[in-house]
């Protein structure tokens, strides 16, 4: 600790304490200040938040058509319904222990990217940083997409998608610019009207679902199915383990840890599941009806919800505009944390006020989602693939140092967050990425490249680039991490 006094006493280069900039709206409209500085215990005691509101937040967040959609595309591999469901009952009662996990460490009072200089170190987290940035400007286009897809299917062609990703993404700009006290106050009951969509869509478009096998894939074909399928129901559910801190930092002190883990825990799994088991359900008429299968190439997950809401005959198009509008707190995430991972690219970062870099992501969104809606959608769901095997060695290296090095909770100095004296030098991270890159190289399977382990699993190959990852840069880390403190002494 005497090290870390020095070092705030006479800061050095880049890394020197920064002073608090002047509040940028003065305070007008309770409009959230600051940005990655550390949440003090004091700071706390005002504009706190609930335990619960770590639920509602969720809820907001995956009770969205972008879910549905995610779950309808185990049915495009050939899966039948129960395969599908099972898949996706399976792998969320899984992943899902992840977000919930990371959610913790926003009790810290510091955002998730900062919190990774722990294990990457002040340098090497610009991996962290990048990659990030790069992953919630994907999300946020291909969640904008889906919600502009409904817009489309119920103006019957006439609402340009394009359009509709702006719309969308107005609506999270202006919500993310307000803060996180808005956000939580919006997020208490805005997952209601979409559950409501879902409910009344599961209804109406019973009579066309099926559970029967149309497609009869067997062996090694179906089990690659099952991979593939699996890979993106994991890769949705731990697309938010990088931010999910990030909306913990108010919570009181004192709550206790299981509270905010339970919490989020039942806010991502119980409407993820739901609205995935929907969309899974739901593709299925495109096996037992034709103009169901047309609509869904015409317009994708809005042509299914169209057919399945058609019953309704005028409301159930007033249905269709509540779904579309669901993709508004689907991308509070990716926007509001786009701000916070941008901070941490270095000194001269933090000194942008947040709101400013809200509208960075803003417009890297609008701009990657329009043109994703006209000419590369296919490339960018596999540029989100392969950003997903980046998650994968995030949390893996995260946890290593927290439960090996760390040895829990005592072992941090939450003080040292932004002196790079203090922190790891960062290259066992960095030469544990390259690894988990490899492992993500070999098994991974895309619409352009097909690793040579993942060609082996069926006719087509099956995507296994997260486990393989995993595997990669879990058993790398310890021994370089080791090597790294035993000669650098952090």
């Amino acid at each position: 600790m005497n090290n870390y006094n020095e070092s705030i006493q006479k800061p050095q280069s880049e890394t020197e304490t920064v002073k608090p900039h002047r509040p940028f709206f003065n305070g007008r409209f309770s409009i959230e200040e600051g940005g990655i500085e550390r949440v003090t215990d004091e700071e706390r005691q005002q504009n706190t938040t609930k335990f619960w509101h770590a639920a509602t937040f969720w809820f907001s967040a995956n009770m969205a058509v972008a879910t549905l959609n995610i779950g309808s595309l185990g049915g495009s591999f050939g899966l039948p319904f129960w395969d599908c469901f099972i898949v996706i009952l399976i792998v969320n009662i899984t992943s899902n222990l992840l977000p919930a996990w990371t959610s913790v460490f926003g009790l810290t009072g510091l955002r998730m990217t900062t919190f990774s200089r722990y294990s990457f170190g002040y340098w090497g987290n610009m991996l962290v940083v990048i990659f990030s940035m790069i992953a919630t400007t994907g999300w946020n286009a291909i969640n904008s997409i889906s919600g502009a897809a409904v817009l489309h299917a119920v103006s019957d062609g006439r609402f340009p998608i394009w359009a509709g990703v702006i719309v969308i993404c107005v609506a999270v700009w202006v919500i993310c610019v307000l803060g996180i006290t808005w956000i939580h106050r919006l997020d208490t009951f805005i997952w209601i009207p979409p559950l409501i969509v879902w409910c009344v869509a599961a209804g109406t478009g019973a009579s066309q679902l099926t559970g029967e096998d149309h497609s009869r894939l067997r062996g090694s074909d179906k089990a690659a199915a099952i991979l593939t399928f699996m890979a993106l129901i994991f890769s949705f559910s731990v697309s938010w383990v990088n931010c999910a801190a990030d909306y913990n930092v108010r919570m009181p002190k004192d709550t206790p840890r299981w509270q905010i883990f339970g919490a989020t825990y039942v806010g991502i799994s119980v409407p993820t599941v739901l609205v995935q088991t929907l969309g899974a359900a739901l593709y299925t008429g495109t096996m037992t009806n034709t103009a169901w299968k047309e609509a869904y190439t015409a317009s994708s997950i809005g042509g299914l919800l169209k057919m399945a809401l058609e019953p309704a005959g005028g409301f159930g198009k007033f249905l269709m505009v509540l779904a579309a509008l669901s993709s508004i707190p689907n991308n509070i995430p990716n926007n509001y944390s786009f701000a916070l991972h941008a901070q941490n690219l270095g000194q001269w970062a933090i000194r942008i006020p947040r709101v400013v870099m809200v509208k960075f992501g803003f417009i890297a969104a609008i701009i990657v989602g329009c043109c994703a809606a006209e000419y590369f959608s296919d490339t960018l769901q596999t540029l989100l693939s392969v950003i997903g095997y980046w998650t994968m060695i995030h949390i893996t290296l995260v946890m290593e140092e927290h439960f090996i090095f760390r040895r829990g909770w005592k072992g941090y100095d939450f003080d040292a967050w932004n002196s790079a004296a203090n922190l790891p030098f960062g290259w066992a991270a960095v030469g544990a990425f390259a690894f988990g890159f490899l492992g993500a190289a070999l098994g991974m399977k895309t619409a352009w490249y097909s690793g040579p382990i993942a060609s082996l699993i069926g006719k087509k190959g099956a995507n296994i680039g997260h486990e393989l990852t995993f595997a990669f840069s879990g058993l790398v880390f310890p021994l370089f991490r080791w090597i790294e403190k035993h000669y650098g002494g952090r």
